[in-house]
């Protein structure tokens, strides 16, 4: 077990004097119940990391809608790292989850095997949303008639960095599919100099959802660029390949610098809030209300969140995969909104109509 003092915790930012109040039906017209008193600790990234300024907004919003909980953001390490310090009791919850951190938190496997399987975790609602996006170049895709994956058989193809998830998948992909690319993995800058001399006709990038990154868009503007996705049919084929490769449907228009592209299914990583089953339903109700009122101020603050529904998308992006389930107090928000919450998803500890 990985002792608290083994955890970097450089800084610590308290938002607010208060604490968590109980969900009952009044509380959704605003009404604050100001006798229960609960302080929370936000496991965050370094102040360095662009992410902070969502620990931020978060425990910002907090107090602004739910001015009788405070929320202290503690700066550590990852969601692997923030996961050992819940099951310690240490901090309540995370900005740093995925569906994939708390499959490996679950079963006691991957970063999590030393500490064993641990059955409380608990998704919460979204961050963001990165895709392994595939970048061609717009030349090489009106010559050869690229208009997804497939066309990109024979052709030589940066997949990604070594090591990184985002080639995983783009190197299992070609796989599935015998498409027969030829892949060449390197650095970024490397991939990016292969493709604005022409030695490769194509990239794989993590990127945010709805935009280029800076870097890409600076390669973009010397050698103009295209995306490319895959079809439906494909993505339930690799999905059925492996079960933790979550996709999204981007639209016509969802890639802010290509308005014509779209729609096509692409590749997807969510990170999300993450908690524990030791967080009150109640506490995670007022947390999840509270995030949802401000998410507004959230987007202003953290770009990455702008265009995603919190809790929506935070379904739509968990794989069905028996055992990954929300707080309780999150499926009691999302019902009282009238949002369908699959039944997998809806933790044994839960109390509310199904």
């Amino acid at each position: 077990m990985l002792p608290v003092s083994s955890v970097v915790l450089k800084r610590r930012l308290l938002l607010g004097a208060g604490t968590a109040i109980l969900a009952r039906p009044a509380l959704a017209q605003g009404s604050v119940d100001m006798t229960r008193r609960e302080n929370l600790s936000l496991g965050s990234v370094a102040a360095s990391s662009s992410v902070y300024a969502f620990a931020v907004a978060l425990t910002g919003v907090v107090r602004k809608h739910d001015p009788a909980m405070s929320v202290t953001a503690v700066e550590g390490g990852g969601g692997f790292d923030h996961a050992r310090l819940m099951k310690n009791r240490v901090l309540d919850f995370s900005v740093s989850g995925s569906p994939a951190v708390a499959q490996a938190v679950r079963t006691g496997s991957g970063a999590f095997q030393r500490e064993g399987a641990w059955d409380a975790v608990r998704l919460m609602f979204m961050r963001n949303v990165s895709v392994t996006r595939i970048y061609v170049r717009a030349d090489a895709a009106a010559q050869h008639h690229i208009a997804g994956f497939s066309g990109l058989a024979r052709q030589r193809m940066g997949p990604g960095v070594p090591g990184t998830r985002d080639m995983q998948r783009i190197v299992e992909a070609n796989r599935v599919f015998n498409t027969g690319i030829v892949m060449t993995p390197a650095s970024l800058e490397d991939t990016a100099n292969q493709l604005r001399a022409g030695r490769i006709v194509a990239m794989g990038k993590g990127s945010p959802h709805d935009r280029f990154d800076a870097a890409t868009l600076a390669l973009h503007y010397q050698t103009p660029l295209t995306v490319v996705g895959f079809s439906a049919e494909q993505a339930r084929q690799l999905q059925a390949a492996d079960p933790l490769n979550t996709f999204i449907e981007t639209p016509k228009g969802g890639i802010r610098e290509l308005p014509e592209v779209g729609p096509l299914q692409e590749m997807s990583s969510s990170v999300m809030v993450m908690s524990s089953s030791n967080m009150p339903q109640d506490v995670g109700y007022r947390v999840m209300r509270a995030a949802k009122l401000g998410w507004e101020e959230i987007n202003q603050a953290f770009a990455p969140t702008t265009g995603l529904d919190p809790i929506l998308d935070a379904f739509r992006q968990t794989p069905e995969i028996e055992g990954l389930f929300f707080h309780a107090g999150v499926v009691q928000f999302a019902k009282e909104q009238g949002i369908a919450v699959p039944a997998r998803l809806i933790p044994p500890e839960y109390a509310g109509p199904r």
